[in-house]
């Protein structure tokens, strides 16, 4: 059985430190609650790690889709040239 936690008079939970600590919950991070067959599951919201690395490459000011582009064409190249070394 897992740990025990009361419901407040305004339904509230509190989440045992040591799971927030493990999960890496802090004030404000979302978690999903859902009722499977009669229990609650309280899952920690996966895109939060993501929404975390929002903003954290805007020092880069290179052109990624120029980049992309001319990657692409260097790399059909290199296919054209493969190919017609066996021709």
């Amino acid at each position: 059985m897992g740990q025990m936690a009361t419901v407040s008079s305004k339904g509230q939970v509190v989440i045992p430190a040591s799971l927030r600590k493990k999960y890496g919950l802090k004030a404000g991070s979302k978690v999903s609650i859902n009722d499977q067959n009669g229990h609650f599951t309280v899952t920690p919201n996966p895109f939060d790690a993501l929404l975390a690395l929002r903003g954290s490459l805007s020092h880069i000011k290179e052109d990624m889709e120029g980049w992309w582009v001319e990657e692409k064409r260097r790399e059909r190249e290199r296919e054209d040239a493969k190919f017609a070394e066996c021709l």
